[in-house]
Formats: C-alpha cells, structure tokens, sequence
C-alpha cells in the first residue's frame, strides 16, 4: 500500500432518507502516514428537520443543543477546504460520502469524483472472524480506544485507526492477497490503496478437502432411549446437573415408538422442555440400526443449535456410529469455477457496486473447509443476491464432471456428506424443494423429525406458490447485459465478456452476441410497459378492489396485454440457444456458456411462472398484485388455498414414519386443526398419532394476565385513539422493558406519533419498528437498554427472544385475527364459505389463537422468565369466543376498568 494519508469521515444525521433527512454533526480528522494529526468536529443546525426522540438517545445530541450551530452552508467551505484531495474514509462510506455530496451540492459545491475507501470494506477483509464488522463491534474486538459511541468525532477517529489496521494486516499478509484485491480494484478509487505486481503472485491452493463416498454405515445395536434419560443415564454422563423430566422421557418414548412402528405423529410440547435432546436420541438410536433419519427446522438459529450443541453432545454418546450431517440449499455453496472467472474478468463480470463485496469474500474462498457461504462473516448473502448468484453453485450452470474442481466442489462434497450420514439436519425450505422434484435432492431417507412443525403450512404455500416482479427479471438481465453509466452503457455484462473473447473476424458470433444484449434489454422494457399499463388501469378505477385480486386473466380484467412480453422472451432464448450452439466448440468458453445458459433457464422459468400467473383461471388458487401502482415494485403471485395437496400425493403415502412437533401446534389443547391444515387424516389405520404435553412448572406464577374492558371494540372508528391514549398514559410510567405487539403497521405508526413526544419530554427511548433503522439493530439496542419501549408487527410476533429482564411488560392492543381484506384470507374465507363453513370458527379464530400463542411467547421462554401481559382487546372477556383465547392462560386474568387499575396491576 503506497497511501496512508486520508481524511476520516463520521456524520450524524436526523435519519436515514438522503432526500428528507439532515446532517446534524460532522468529524472530520486527517491521518497523514497513518498517523492522527488535525480534527474538526462541527454541530449543524438542520434547515427542515427535527430531532426524533430515537436520534437524541442514538446521538446523544438534542433538539437544544444545535438551536444556535450554524448551518451546514455556513461551515461547506470549511469542510471542502480540511479534506482537500485526501481521499476520505468512512465505515459504511457509501452512506456518509453519498449524504455529504448530496449537501454539498445544496449549496452549490461539487464533490462527486472525490475517492472514497471504505473502513467497512478493509475490515471485511482482513478481520474474517469476528461476529460483525460493526463499528462498535471491531472497536471492542481489536481493543480500539474510543471515548464514546456514536458521536462523529470519536467514531471518525476509530474508524481511521481501524482503517490503518486493516489495510497493514492486509499488506502483511501474502503478497497473492494485494494483488487479487489490485486486479478487482482496477479502475475503482481502491486502485489509488493497492498496485499490481509484476509479475502477479500465484494463487495458494483452496483448502476444500476431497470427500470420496463411503460404505454403507454397518447396522449396529442401539440402545432404548429410556437409557438416556433415566435417573444415572447416558445423557447425565454428558451433562452436569442433569434432571429427569417425565415428559421428555415419554416424548422420546414416543419418538422411538413411532419410528418403530411407523406412520404420522404430532407432538407439541413446551419451549425449554427438552424436546430437541428427545427427538435427536430417538433419532441417533434408529440412525445407528442402519435407517438414515432427517431433521428438518425453520429457522437457521434452531439449525445452529442443533448442529452446534445438540448433536455433538448426542454424538459422543455413540463411539463414532453415529455420523450427522448438515446440507443446505446448493445455491448456499461456492462454486469456484464461477469464482475464477469473476476473478480474472472483474472489469466485465462485477458491477461497480459490486466490487467491495467480492473483494471481502476473497480471503474466505481460500481458507474454508466447506464453501458454505453462512460461515463467512464478512459477506451477506440477502443484501448480494445478484453477486452471490454470480459464484454460487447452481445446478443450472454445472459443468458436472467436467468441471476442472469437481473433485473439490463445495455443493458435490456437501451431498457426498450427506449421502455418508445416518443422521441429516436440514431445513423446511430444502426438504420441500426436494418434494417438489420429486425427492431428487436428499438422500434416501426413512425418517423425518419437523422441529418447528407450525411454520410448514406457511412455508409450504411460498414453496409451492409462484410469484414474479419487474426486478426479479432486471436480476437476471443486468447480470448479461451492460449497466447504465453516466455516460450510457458500460462494457460489463456476461455477454461482454464472451464478446471479449471472440475474435474479432467471427463478425457474426459478435452480431449475435450484440443482438440478443440488445433483445434482453427490451425484453426488459415490455415487462416495464406492461406493468405500467396495469397501474394506469387501476389508476382510472375509482372503487379499487381489496388486495387487487383477479379470477379470469390479467388480459381480460386489466386490459393488459403480456403477448409483447412474452415475444421478446422467447426471442432471447432462441438467440442465446443459437449462441450457445455456434460457440460449442470452443472449450475456453465453456464455463461463460455455461452461465449463460444457466441465466436463461432462470429467464424460461420466469416465462412460464408469468405466463401461468397472468392466465389465472384457477378456482384453488388465489391470484392477486401486490403495490400495482408502481411498474418497479409491482408483484404478481399465485398461491394455492390448501398447502397439503403435496403432502397427501407426494410425502404421506412413502414415508416410513415422520414426527411433527412445536411449542404451538394445538388450538385449546386439540392438534384437530393442524393436522387438517397439513393434510393428514384424520381417521383410520394412517390417522397420526397426537399428544400435547404441558408446562412441568406452571407459567401462571410467573406471567400475570390484565385485560382491559373498559375500551371500545375495535370494529368501531374511535377504537385506535382510545387505545394510544391508554398506551400515552401508561407505557412512560413503566421502568421496565415493554414491548407492543401490533396487528397492522398503521396503528403502530400511529401509536408510535402520539408517544414520541411523551417519551422524549422524560428522556426515555422508544423504538419502532419501520422507523428507527433494521430489526436486528433495534432488538440488540432493546435488549441492552431498561426502561426502553419496542413498538413491533409482523416479525416481532415470533422468533425473537427476550431473556430475563430483556422483557417485562408485553402489550398486545388486539387480538391477531388474519387480516379479511388479504387475498390470500379473503381466498380461504371464500372457499370454506362455498363448503358451507363457518370461517370465523374454522378459520379466524383457530389462526388468531395460533399467533396469539406466538407472541406471548416472546415474555416466557424458560423457568427463570416472568413478567406481564396486557390486553388492550376487550372481546377476550365480552365476546362468547373469548373464552377460547383465555384458556391459553387457564382463564387467570385480573379484568381492569380503567387506566388508574391498570396501573394498579401493573405495580
């Protein structure tokens, strides 16, 4: 590195909107030779906006304290003249360099084409293993001195040290590393930081180990599961302290009868009742007998449980018979074919805003053991989808064993993995698209154990529900085609980089790679016209259908025409058909081809999901759009009424026995309504076995129930403001964590505007979800703070823990009823009406109570939990179907009339 003298950057501002919101502080402090020498730090008064009470408690910085700062046209120059023609450094530069250009340009100072370098980017790359690469969390971790948090001049001067230690740690590492980062640096401001060497240094080798296929487990006697969980077992040799549960005995006992015997079984027992252990002994017993068992969760926090603590803790009870396994998803491997062509053309197959994010990934693809993505810390899969789909593992793209590193491959080594096991973790996602092609991904299997069972109807529908948006097809067309730059069209793209390598007397190879840029790209525009159209339609309508929904065709309702669209489509295809066929022959492009034809696979499938979902005309699906208005945004999806069809046809009739079990299965104790949901019968010699276990020590010492009456109903208009103003009257006098769980995001928002002001005047924090930045940021501040308020919807209502004194004070307004105007719920409502059904009985009030469940859930999660409930929702003592939701807590309530007896209970 030839450069250690930059200017670091820390701005603090009103929010995070770069149209609406304004900088409030900047730090600026220079670093000459990587040495800290001069510091400003300037308060900005806001022109327009205010201090939100959140930004204050973040900041530290209040409405008072920059009444008399100067604006920021007052200090422009200032700044402009301290950073000079340093290149500036900021954590996370893309948000703090593009809020500082766009001011300057407010009062007429241009800084577009200043060099930027990311602290964020450095410490992706040379600090692979720390948990996040948060500012805060690489201070602590590298013992950096900061004085306080999120204040610009403190936080300017960490990110500088942190920037100097980074880039030295990648200095002084192999010298292959510089010059890897030089390569994709080209023609980026990085190039300024790194230089190429002549010549370049060679690659090390992966560290991917060879997994060659293994005989067949022998068949070995395996011990009862009663020997794990007696009194002296084999499960207290393993665990210290450990305590015998009678239900965790039985629910093995269970487990293993069923696996014996064969068949369905549903089973719902308790959080913190031991069932993990319980499931994975039975599991491990008929594993080692020579029968391979699967386990399939939800979510990746049970998955790394399991995998992490639960079964090795199982595994060492069985002398190396056991042999667990865990495979994911093979769009979660590398491929490092893909990787080496990105690597040796980045100019071509990177976007400009792709490149920090590859960079970052570099050191991880030449140290893991697995090239499972979810082990590198220093990339994100969600937020690079795009990228990661440019060197991920696709069975659409696979040269198979004429790939040079198929002996090496992550995603071949992972299924070898798991045809070696006896015991395979995976999660619902994968096993339903295994079900969906007919069971082609896993290896054959005899038992399955679904740890979160009540998440599978859910997850079921998006499975097996289609869905396409005008940025879904922009994915995989901006990957192929060249970018918009500010002055027209850039030279990247696959298809640019397969020209690159034509020669250039093959005029009529390059034509064809040219025309069918040029066809992708209005490929692109119909899909752009046609959903403009829609939106223009139903602008005209003046009485807009809830949910936007349509039965007999998007042609026929909407007047839109999709031929256009799917001309162009099916014209690229043939094009990239005929490409591929005209280039066969040339073996240095096999690989590019290859992807090629993988993205036009991707393109095929979403012709036939549009064309499918434009038709509609399917009386057990329901059809309907999604922000129509908007022909970037817009959805359309499909998904079917009943979810369980699969099972019945495809799962239930095989399978040797499958456990299904969760803390929330029953309604009122009865499993009746889920097994309807997922499609089992009810009756007969395949009917499920089904037990509901209850709590060994009882919840209701420890969670006390208020339910208000004196509120109105919430069907009538003045319900929402009845409700804040009982929220403004006591949410600010409690002094431990509360959390409100609403129904809806409007009356959240509402809720949220009538208490910020009450919480900012006593120097409380309150957080709202949608308002105050991400959830996991949001949660981590909510858990270390007390007396904080969290305001949340949707995915606060489950899988999301409050341990202790994290939470003390749950409040739920109203009951989750499923929102009638869905279409998805209008559908069901629909179908179960025409079958002469009652849905409010089979339908919404099972549901509610299913998610109510949920979301008490978040206040107890273990025997040292406690704390309260309030129910602002006065149907659960008036209304005859109340009775149903009170038994969740054995009817044990105090009943309150007024905002004084609340504050009563509540002491």
């Amino acid at each position: 590195m030839e450069n250690k003298s930059f200017v670091a950057l820390d701005l603090e501002t009103t929010g995070l909107d770069f149209e609406k919101d304004e900088i409030i502080e900047v730090a600026l402090v220079r670093f000459e030779n990587g040495v800290e020498s001069e510091s400003v730090d300037y308060l900005v008064k806001p022109v327009n906006a205010q201090l939100r009470p959140f930004i204050e408690n973040l900041t530290g910085i209040y409405n008072a304290d920059i009444e008399n700062a100067e604006p920021f046209a007052a200090v422009a120059q200032k700044i402009y003249s301290f950073i000079g023609d340093l290149p500036i450094v900021a954590h996370n530069a893309m948000f703090d360099s593009k809020f500082l250009k766009q001011t300057f340009a407010k009062v007429g100072i241009s800084f577009e084409n200043h060099p930027v370098w990311d602290s964020l980017t450095v410490s992706r790359i040379a600090y692979q293993n720390v948990p996040n690469h948060r500012l805060d969390t690489l201070v602590q971790e590298l013992g950096i001195e900061r004085s306080r948090a999120h204040r610009a001049l403190p936080d300017a001067i960490a990110c500088g040290e942190l920037f100097v230690m980074a880039i030295d740690k990648i200095q002084n590492s192999d010298p292959w590393l510089v010059d890897a980062l030089a390569r994709i640096a080209r023609g980026s401001d990085w190039s300024l930081l790194w230089k190429e060497s002549e010549p370049a240094s060679e690659l090390p080798a992966y560290r991917l180990p060879d997994v060659p296929l293994e005989d067949v487990p022998v068949k070995e006697r395996a011990p009862r599961v009663s020997e794990f969980f007696k009194e002296g077992g084999l499960l207290s040799t393993k665990i210290e302290n450990y305590q015998v549960r009678h239900n965790q005995q039985d629910f093995a006992s269970v487990v293993e009868r069923n696996m014996h015997k064969g068949g369905l079984c549903v089973l719902e027992a308790p959080t913190g009742s031991g069932k993990s252990l319980a499931y994975l002994a039975s599991a491990a017993c008929k594993a080692v007998s020579g029968e391979r068992v699967v386990i399939s969760t939800a979510t990746r926090a049970l998955q790394e449980q399991l995998w992490k603590k639960d079964i090795p803790l199982v595994k060492g009870l069985f002398d190396g018979k056991l042999k667990p396994a865990v495979l994911k998803g093979r769009e979660n491997y590398l491929c490092l074919r893909k990787f080496e062509e990105v690597l040796n053309a980045p100019a071509n197959l990177l976007l400009p805003d792709e490149r920090d994010s590859f960079m970052a990934i570099v050191p991880w693809v030449f140290s893991t053991e697995t090239g499972d993505v979810n082990e590198c810390n220093s990339f994100s899969q969600v937020r690079n989808r795009v990228l990661w789909s440019k060197i991920s593992s696709s069975a659409k793209s696979c040269l198979g064993e004429k790939c040079p590193h198929y002996i090496k491959c992550p995603a071949m080594a992972a299924k070898r993995r798991a045809m070696n096991s006896n015991l395979l973790l995976v999660n619902h996602s994968l096993f339903l698209a295994d079900m969906s092609v007919d069971f082609a991904l896993l290896p054959l299997y005899e038992h399955i154990v679904f740890d979160e069972a009540h998440k599978l109807p859910q997850v079921s529908r998006q499975a097996f529900g289609r869905t396409v948006s005008f940025f879904a097809l922009r994915n995989i067309v901006k990957t192929l085609v060249p970018s918009r730059g500010p002055s027209g069209l850039n030279s990247d793209g696959l298809l640019s980089e397969i020209q690159v390598r034509i020669p250039a007397t093959e005029t009529e190879l390059l034509a064809l790679c040219v025309n069918l840029s040029e066809t992708l790209m209005e490929t692109e525009k119909a899909l752009h016209r046609f959903f403009m159209k829609i939106g223009k339609k139903l602008a005209k309508q003046k009485n807009q259908r809830n949910g936007f929904t349509y039965v007999s065709g998007i042609m026929a309702e909407y007047d839109a025409d999709p031929a256009a669209f799917l001309e162009q489509g099916q014209n690229a295809l043939k094009l990239s058909e005929n490409l591929g066929a005209s280039l066969a022959a040339q073996k240095p492009l096999a690989g590019l081809l290859s992807d090629l034809n993988g993205r036009m696979t991707e393109l095929s499938r979403f012709l036939q999901d549009f064309e499918f979902l434009v038709k509609a005309g399917r009386e057990d699906w329901t059809f309907f759009m999604e922000d129509p208005f908007n022909p970037h945004t817009i959805k359309l999806h499909a998904c079917p009424l009943e979810a369980s069809s699969p099972w019945k046809e495809k799962f239930y009739p095989w399978i040797k026995s499958a456990t299904f079990t969760s803390a929330t299965l029953s309604v009122q104790g009865d499993l009746t309504y889920y097994v309807q949901k997922m499609g089992m019968p009810l009756d007969g010699k395949k009917a499920p076995f089904l037990r509901v276990y209850s709590d060994s020590t009882s919840k209701d010492d420890r969670c006390s129930m208020i339910v208000a009456k004196y509120l109105p109903k919430p069907s009538v208009p003045e319900y929402n403001d009845a409700v804040n103003e009982t929220l403004c009257a006591v949410l600010p006098e409690v002094e431990e964590n509360t959390m409100v769980l609403f129904t809806s995001i409007s009356a959240m928002m509402k809720a949220q505007a009538a208490l910020a002001p009450i919480f900012a005047e006593r120097n409380k924090l309150l957080l709202c979800q949608h308002v105050d930045g991400a959830l996991d940021g949001l949660v981590a501040m909510f858990r270390k703070s007390r007396g904080a308020c969290l305001l949340g919807c949707q995915s606060l209502w489950e899988g999301v823990d409050f341990p202790g004194d994290a939470l003390k004070l749950l409040v739920i307004p109203k009951l989750p009823f499923p929102n009638p105007v869905d279409p998805l719920v209008a559908g069901i409502v629909n179908k179960l009406k025409a079958e002469g059904k009652n849905a409010f009985k089979e339908f919404f009030v099972p549901e509610a109570y299913m998610e109510l469940r949920q979301g008490l859930g978040r206040l107890i999660r273990s025997d040292e939990d406690s704390g309260k409930v309030l129910i602002l929702d006065n149907r659960v003592v008036l209304e005859h179907y109340g009775k149903t939701f009170v038994r969740i807590w054995n009817n044990r309530q105090t009943v309150v009339n007024s905002v004084e007896e609340i504050m009563s209970a509540l002491k």
